[in-house]
């Protein structure tokens, strides 16, 4: 319960700041899409270097370092939010988050396997996905009533943000850690037994860079959609995922993961295709329908990342491999995932936001591809 409420607080503080970060780069910065790009590379960064960033804490145990974590998002939004007068110092304090994000993200799908028993891990799974999404909704409908009703501006609502992360990290000492989570871990694997699950890893980090950044770039940049008007569809989304993520998870245990990911796969392809046609293809009024109803769908969709973790929970060959895996996982992700924005924002400066979605819809080919060689029952 005390690891759920820490994850509650933290997804609030991350629903005020993440949710609007691409209206304020926007708005404060006026970035075009390459440039937003670049500094989506740069921001990914210290996912590749995770298993760098992570080496000198194998002794350490992972509730301290999910509490340091968290300390460090918590800096990082303080520093965007009053220490950022140009492009390069807010590049530099987003680095510095991106660094708490990436080490949390890691040591929070560890904790989630400790806590939980094989065969009701995607259960798990999905109750702190739907937490989080219920964090997401009180800390959008911040942005939503801040913004749009008493006029608060962004250095206010980000301090707010930092606040509620701080109070996260603080509520991590109390974590009494289980299992794996208390000793000490391998600083490296990588092992040709979990190349599929690499492989996965590897694709859905492009995927998920093209539609973090430049999925709601379209809504921003080409159909004038403003920071509260993107914080009344992440809620939209949030209470949309706190439902679904749940039943999402039961689908990982029932169905396993093969079936959920080529599912996920094809519905991504359609969503891509919506993305790349809606504007020339629909009438007027059903284009911006659609693409909300695409960016919920595809926003529950991430979840099923979690699908990679069971996965791999059910192949590791031993408890303490297990982190070490998640972070090689991440930091290969992380190598084709800074190439990802750059490669699109240049798409879309030259060809047009269309291609960047259907550059995305090779990706979930290649997607359903390697979910068709999972084994139709792991650990076979």
């Amino acid at each position: 319960l005390i690891f759920l409420f820490s994850t509650f607080l933290g997804a609030a503080g991350t629903g005020i700041f993440f949710s609007s970060l691409n209206n304020f780069l926007a708005d404060v910065y006026d970035m075009s899409a390459d440039q937003r790009g670049v500094l989506e590379t740069i921001r990914e960064m210290p996912g590749m270097l995770l298993i760098f960033i992570l080496a000198p804490f194998i002794a350490v145990r992972e509730g301290r370092i999910l509490f340091g974590a968290t300390l460090v998002i918590a800096i990082g939004i303080v520093g965007v939010a009053s220490l950022s007068p140009d492009v390069l110092r807010v590049t530099a304090w987003l680095f510095v988050w991106s660094v708490g994000a990436h080490v949390l993200m890691t040591i929070r799908e560890s904790f989630c396997v400790a806590l939980s028993e094989p065969g009701s891990r995607g259960r798990l799974f999905g109750i702190v996905r739907s937490l989080r999404s219920l964090g997401t909704i009180v800390g959008t409908a911040c942005i939503w009533v801040g913004m749009g009703t008493l006029g608060l501006g962004y250095e206010k609502l980000y301090w707010t943000a930092a606040l509620l992360t701080f109070l996260s990290a603080l509520i991590v000492l109390l974590i009494k850690e289980k299992r794996h989570t208390s000793v000490k871990r391998k600083r490296f694997v990588f092992k040709k037994k979990y190349s599929l699950f690499y492989l996965l890893a590897v694709l859905f980090g492009v995927r998920k860079q093209i539609f973090l950044v430049f999925g709601p770039w379209v809504l921003i940049r080409i159909f004038d959609q403003d920071a509260p008007a993107m914080a009344r569809l992440i809620l939209v989304s949030s209470v949309v995922g706190l439902f679904l993520k749940p039943y999402l998870g039961k689908l990982i245990d029932t169905l396993g993961e093969r079936t959920v990911l080529i599912g996920d796969s094809i519905l991504l392809l359609i969503i891509c295709a919506c993305y790349g046609l809606a504007e020339t293809t629909l009438p007027q009024p059903l284009i911006l329908p659609c693409l909300f109803t695409c960016f919920i769908l595809d926003d529950s969709l991430f979840f099923l990342r979690s699908a990679h973790v069971t996965y791999l929970s059910k192949i590791v060959e031993s408890a303490d491999e297990l982190t070490a895996s998640i972070s090689t996982s991440y930091s290969i992700e992380h190598v084709v995932s800074m190439i990802a924005p750059i490669i699109a924002g240049l798409i879309w400066v030259r060809f047009g936001y269309p291609w960047v979605f259907f550059m995305s819809a090779a990706i979930a080919g290649l997607m359903f591809l390697a979910s068709s060689k999972l084994p139709r029952k792991a650990g076979q």
